[in-house]
């Protein structure tokens, strides 16, 4: 038998064995992101993808301002041993249905802030929710993360930066769009489109309205004044949502400080650097039963200047 053939056998054997019905039965019952982690995890297949600074166009818009940190618990608390995170049930949406008990996770960990430098900070970390005009695309590419061990987290990182800059898929280098077609689903990928495309027809409209106002005196002078009280109520806005970041600083917030959840359990993250962080949950026993997805949040830093970290589900080595 020649090479070609022998390769051509174990190809079938693998095909035979990767889809036959033994191996998916464990996973029966699931569906959506528990169901294609199942299957990852069982050896099945790798589901297949079909497809800087908080500037006024930033992608993601999340400030300290939007931590939740309910009765914090001071780092005292500390747990000198943990259940595994990734040990607890989850959900069809991946999150984690929690039961009583201390639980851990060290993680893999992503700046949003170009120029951050790969330092340990000295001081705490709230949860915040993931805001700004690619919010759902940070959140995807963080949990899809996990079902992508094969990307390296490098190139995830890049990608991260990107999205939270509010980088057009289009604007991308062809490297990193390669990196998003691989990571994120196709839905995902026509949202980080969509901006560009956007942009491209409000340009083209407003091209259209400008030529036919252009000989209209009357109108040139009535647009002006319109794009000058624009710029003036613009400026004022920027003053004022820098003047809130500022009073929303607070004093420095300890390292470890337990952040307090609506559902009543208690996280806090321990990050190494940027690349690395220990996820610790207290659940006591009346928040048993609550869900909680890490990667739907981020991981805010309580000091000036501030630095925020995604969380994905993929192990830290």
């Amino acid at each position: 038998m020649n090479h070609h053939a022998v390769r051509k056998v174990v190809s079938s054997v693998v095909v035979v064995a990767l889809f036959s019905p033994a191996v998916f039965a464990q996973c029966e019952g699931k569906k959506g992101f528990a169901k294609a982690l199942c299957e990852m995890n069982a050896g099945n297949s790798h589901p297949a993808v079909s497809g800087l600074g908080q500037a006024k166009n930033s992608g993601i818009t999340t400030t300290f301002a939007d931590a939740i940190h309910g009765e914090p618990l001071p780092p005292t608390f500390d747990p000198k041993s943990a259940a595994p995170l990734l040990s607890l049930e989850r959900n069809d949406d991946g999150a984690f249905v929690l039961k009583a008990g201390i639980y851990e996770a060290t993680v893999q960990s992503f700046t949003l802030d170009a120029g951050d430098p790969n330092n340990t900070k000295p001081a705490g970390y709230y949860p915040a929710p993931i805001k700004g005009r690619y919010a759902k695309v940070l959140a995807s590419l963080l949990k899809n993360a996990e079902l992508h061990p094969d990307i390296p987290q490098s190139e995830l990182q890049q990608l991260v930066i990107a999205v939270a800059a509010g980088t057009d898929l289009e604007k991308m280098p062809a490297p990193m769009q390669q990196t998003a077609l691989r990571a994120l689903p196709k839905d995902t990928l026509k949202q980080l489109q969509g901006a560009a495309q956007a942009n491209a027809f409000n340009k083209a409209l407003m091209d259209e309205i400008n030529k036919r106002i252009a000989g209209d005196k009357n109108a040139q002078k009535t647009l002006g004044q319109m794009n000058d009280i624009a710029q003036q109520m613009q400026q004022g806005a920027a003053s004022a949502q820098a003047q809130a970041e500022l009073d929303a600083l607070p004093e420095p917030v300890a390292r470890g400080a337990w952040a307090q959840m609506q559902a009543g359990f208690y996280v806090r993250y321990l990050p190494e650097g940027y690349v690395k962080t220990r996820l610790q949950l207290i659940v006591p026993d009346s928040a048993a039963g609550a869900t909680f997805d890490p990667t739907q949040y981020l991981a805010v830093l309580g000091q000036a200047p501030s630095e925020r970290l995604g969380i994905s589900l993929r192990p830290a080595r």
